[in-house]
């Protein structure tokens, strides 16, 4: 029987859920967890997607994500095949490490925005017997990004949460603390303060989506002109400082404006694994922002 279609919307906020198989752990060490954050930071660059919120448990994981355009799917496989993979080898085992498929949820209005905010960042709560003071010293969730920014991991963006909450700064973490507490207690007055933490008006967003599924030879082309390249086959192109600023910016575009996986920019870059494409596709972010390329290849390709 053919799986149910997964329901995405690219312009709305998104909660996911990955567990493990009920016999693991997802995480045996914190080495684990810091390496899955690892693999999100990458993800979240390479398809241009915004971490709202996270937090990783023993078993599973919590992230609410705007996809602003980009692919869920593409995203999460880019993080869990990926950890799956590693944590086989580093454990010697084969097999399923996830209960299925991930699980995801669309955020639809501002409501149920901060509610899944404070819901993740409250998961940790029932880790506190193992010595962690409150939610606030659990160092695998976006908690600090959210309330002590200058201890936080800079991972998680708590903007669009923020941006429709009352006051700004130390104000609005403030309150969003109160928040914390009052649901973490099960408290009636969470529904009141929930009611007043937003500004009137409807849920939206004012950052335009990322233009994506551009046709490959379009990306390269307005790449090349905008690096002053020559526009040359990638299979060709290998040995010169520019050849390679080139090939790594090309795979980090193709990604981004083409949604393109690494096994399908194998067949672009012949001779290149998956892993290969991987670091070029790093080496070109690191390229992309040092030069300030992004908003100009979002401009030219919506032209």
């Amino acid at each position: 029987m053919p799986r149910t279609a997964r329901k995405k919307d690219k312009n709305r906020p998104h909660h996911i859920m990955s567990r493990s198989i009920p016999e693991l752990n997802l995480f045996t060490c914190n080495e684990d967890k810091e390496y899955y954050l690892s693999l999100m930071k990458t993800a979240a660059q390479v398809y241009r997607i915004t971490i709202i919120a996270y937090c990783l448990m023993d078993n599973h994981t919590h992230l609410m994500v705007h996809p602003y355009g980009g692919n869920i799917s593409k995203f999460m496989k880019n993080i869990n095949n990926i950890y799956a993979k590693y944590y086989n080898r580093t454990y010697d085992r084969r097999g399923h490490l996830y209960e299925g498929r991930f699980k995801n949820i669309i955020i639809k209005d501002e409501v149920q925005l901060l509610r899944t905010s404070t819901y993740i960042h409250n998961n940790p709560k029932s880790l506190l017997y193992q010595g962690y003071k409150s939610i606030e010293d659990y160092p695998y969730s976006s908690i600090k990004d959210f309330l002590k920014p200058s201890q936080g991991r800079g991972l998680a963006n708590p903007a669009l949460v923020f941006e429709y909450m009352s006051g700004e700064g130390a104000k609005v973490r403030n309150h969003y603390r109160v928040l914390l507490e009052l649901q973490s207690q099960g408290h009636e007055a969470f529904e009141k303060e929930l009611e007043e933490a937003f500004k009137k008006g409807g849920y939206k967003s004012d950052k335009e989506p990322v233009v994506r599924e551009v046709a490959p030879e379009k990306v390269l082309s307005v790449l090349a002109k905008l690096i002053d390249q020559d526009e040359v086959e990638l299979t060709t192109c290998k040995y010169s400082h520019k050849a390679k600023e080139y090939k790594s910016l090309a795979a980090i575009c193709l990604r981004i404006f083409s949604d393109m996986t690494t096994t399908e920019l194998g067949a672009i870059f012949k001779g290149y694994t998956s892993s290969s494409i991987s670091y070029l596709s790093r080496v070109g972010y690191d390229l992309m922002e040092e030069k300030q390329l992004y908003i100009k290849m979002v401009q030219a390709l919506s032209l």
